[in-house]
């Protein structure tokens, strides 16, 4: 009875070396010892409005005709309500950077922030009408997330700041077989393509120029170079070593009973 007794060790032995997978593959920042602390050197760079955005400008005043005339919206039974989709009710940057407004004509924005858009309106609209209220807000700020994660595609953000690590959690985050180490992001600024390789094991990334994103970024997630890893393999046979040395401890117990 000694040798089921040695394959059930030598099972229970397979299970745990199995089991026991280095964490440290699948998990971000693992230079960081400790789970608490802060760092104050985060780069959050402002949005620069481009060339190819769509700006919703909205404009209030005491006067609802000049309101209604500067915001795509229409009057029905006393209230106002959107008529089309939110991006077709915007104002279209061209491509010399302007956007062009009732009254006030055109409006250079490229390069410029929603806040100092809003500056730059609101003292032309001074000059014709007071106490007018200036909200900017950019409608097609998108990012995309390709690659090993869990649900690529392209994410609208409805605000001006999200992270590197938002967006990977908006697309499930990364696969178990993910290249953690060269993850790149492709920006474009000023027509030109920057492709940036970024490590999620260093912690660096948390206070580097990338870490928030800008409107278009693509993040590419490269599979590991063995996407089936040793552990994933081991998992995969898993069953099928559990089965075996079942049906021969089995089958030993049965002839040393039979002995």
């Amino acid at each position: 009875m000694k040798l089921p007794i040695i394959l059930s060790i030598l099972l229970f032995i397979l299970f745990v070396s199995v089991s026991c997978v280095n964490t440290k593959k699948f998990t971000y920042f693992n230079d960081l010892e400790k789970m608490n602390g802060e760092d104050s050197s985060v780069n959050l760079q402002p949005v620069l409005i481009q060339s190819g955005d769509i700006l919703q400008v909205t404009v209030s005043t005491i006067d609802k005709d000049i309101s209604l005339l500067f915001n795509p919206i229409t009057a029905i039974n006393g209230s106002t309500v959107n008529t089309t989709n939110p991006i077709s009710q915007g104002y279209l940057v061209d491509k010399n950077g302007d956007i062009e407004l009732p009254l006030i004509g055109k409006v250079s924005v490229k390069g410029k922030t929603t806040s100092q858009i809003n500056d730059i309106i609101k003292a032309e609209l001074d000059k014709t009408i007071k106490n007018a209220f200036v909200a900017t807000r950019l409608l097609n700020f998108r990012v995309s997330v390709l690659g090993d994660v869990a649900h690529p595609g392209s994410f609208n953000i409805p605000n001006e700041r999200v992270s590197l690590l938002d967006a990977l959690s908006m697309a499930g985050d990364l696969n178990i077989t993910a290249n953690r180490e060269d993850v790149m992001l492709i920006r474009e600024t000023e027509g030109k393509k920057k492709y940036v390789s970024i490590n999620l094991n260093d912690s660096k990334v948390l206070s580097s120029p990338y870490f928030y994103l800008t409107n278009n970024d693509v993040i590419y997630v490269r599979p590991g170079k063995n996407r089936v890893t040793t552990s994933t393999l081991g998992f995969q046979l898993l069953p099928t070593i559990l089965g075996a040395l079942s049906l021969i401890t089995v089958i030993l117990t049965t002839v040393l009973r039979n002995n």
